[in-house]
Parts: C-alpha cells; structure tokens; sequence
C-alpha cells in the first residue's frame, strides 16, 4: 500500500476531532488523577442504515441513555464503584468509575424514531435506519 499523504491528513483531524471532542465532554472528570471512562466505539454505515457499538463493561442496562440530538448521537452512563471491595490492598487500579458521556457525530442523516438499542455481554448495538434524502420538486415555469 503505498503512502497517501490525504490519508494521514484525515486520520491527524479526525484524531483532532477526538481531543476537543474529551475537552468538551461533561463526562472527562478528573478521577483518583485519571480521566474518567471513555467507551470504544464503531460506526458502521450500511447502505439503508447506521450500527454503532460501544463496549460499556461494568455499566447497568438500565443507568445507560441514548440521545441523538442535530446528528450527534449521545452514549452516557455511569460506571459503579464495585461494593464489595475495599480500597486498601490494590496495588494497581486503572479501571475508572463514574458517569462518562460519550459524543459520536453520524455520518449521514437517520430516523431516530425507529432506532433500536439491545444491550448484551457489555456491549451496546445501536442500528440507526437512514432517513429518505428529500429529492425536492421541480418547478414547472408558466
């Protein structure tokens, strides 16, 4: 494969996109000196719809929200501070814990009204229909 110089233009500003995308989230709290949970997440575009997958380990089905809002589509949630162990024995934590907010700008157009969400093994499956694109109408000159 050879060196496309327009390739590594569009992965350094999507990357760009990325870290004003943390600055701006609600859900970088400073956690125990580390940022707090940030999800994985991938966008697929299929021809008549949109799947997006987070992986969301440790987070409740029913704490997690999803909004889409003027094409940007909003994964938040908290992740709990497991109970039953106590602070004092860990040699290393890395795993954060709190409420995280994650944003994700869709690639095209789609009918929030028959999206579907299923949560499974930890992993959250958003399939986003594509909305009609209005062709508009040609007007006739009299």
């Amino acid at each position: 494969m050879s060196w496309d110089p327009f390739r590594e233009i569009q992965r350094m500003r999507e990357r760009m996109e990325d870290i004003f995308e943390e600055i701006e989230d609600e859900g970088l709290q400073q956690t125990r000196g580390t940022t707090a949970f940030k999800p994985f997440v991938d966008v697929i575009e299929h021809e008549d719809k949109v799947i997006v997958t987070a992986d969301l380990p440790g987070v409740e089905k029913e704490g997690i929200k999803i909004n889409i809002t003027e094409n940007i589509l909003t994964i938040s949630a908290t992740r709990e501070k497991e109970k039953e162990t106590e602070e004092k024995g860990y040699v290393k934590r890395e795993r954060n814990i709190g409420k995280f907010q994650r944003k994700v700008k869709l690639p095209t157009k789609v009918d929030e009204e028959n999206a579907e969400a299923t949560f499974k093994n930890g992993v959250l499956e958003i399939k986003l229909p594509k909305k009609e694109e209005e062709t508009g109408k040609e007007i006739q000159i009299q």
